[in-house]
């Protein structure tokens, strides 16, 4: 019920989680207060996680990250956020994690690993690919950061063999992935009032199974 809870606020598209609680307090008289509520969800937190990515049959998957910001540049000398560190994204230069992670041509997300930001692309992808098996050895589709042997990703001028690429068909693949980080970004996956990991940890959970949950 908990959890359902939590999820219900993004489920609605609500801005506030603590004024959302409040106003399911309201006819719940029974509800812990939202603080209890919040610290129970941390500690769920593993089950949560192992819940979002069962391991599953999938022949294709696409992999990219996305930017977590967890401050404003100009505030980045005086965030003691732990872990966090300098990285690009498309937009430019940010300070904090990114969220990797497969998501199928349907736009489910399988699986995914918060990191972070200054690692690459193609070095946190080699952890997702310790699960490979479990999914059944799907092909992993990505853009040009992913240019090694074993993905499927757009040749550059200077590549000298198949990829794998086909116009007809993987582009519009690719573009899942971008569709469902632009959900997860609506659903305020990047807030800046996250100030510790495992409440980061918490926020992106919750949004991934809303996500997969909402899928027709």
């Amino acid at each position: 019920m908990l959890v359902a809870l939590l999820l219900s606020r993004l489920v609605f598209k609500h801005p506030f989680p603590s004024i959302w609680w409040n106003i399911l307090k309201e006819d719940r008289p029974g509800l812990p207060s939202y603080t209890q509520a919040y610290t129970r969800g941390i500690k769920l937190l593993p089950l949560l996680e192992h819940v979002a990515s069962p391991a599953q049959p999938c022949t294709e998957v696409v992999v990219d990250s996305m930017p977590l910001p967890i401050c404003r540049p100009k505030r980045t000398h005086l965030c003691q956020f732990p872990g966090a560190k300098w990285g690009f994204g498309t937009q430019g230069e940010f300070f904090g994690y990114k969220l990797h992670a497969w998501v199928t041509p349907g736009g489910q997300i399988v699986q995914y690993v918060i990191r972070p930001a200054n690692l690459h692309d193609v070095t946190v992808s080699y952890e997702l690919n310790l699960r490979w098996p479990e999914f059944e050895g799907p092909t992993i589709i990505g853009d040009k950061g992913y240019c090694c042997l074993g993905y499927v990703y757009p040749p550059k001028k200077n590549t000298r063999y198949d990829t794998g690429w086909r116009e007809s068909r993987h582009p519009k693949i690719r573009k899942r992935i971008e569709t469902v980080f632009s959900a997860l970004v609506e659903a305020q996956i990047r807030s800046a009032q996250t100030k510790t990991l495992g409440s980061l940890k918490l926020r992106v959970v919750l949004a991934v199974l809303a996500h997969n949950l909402a899928r027709p």
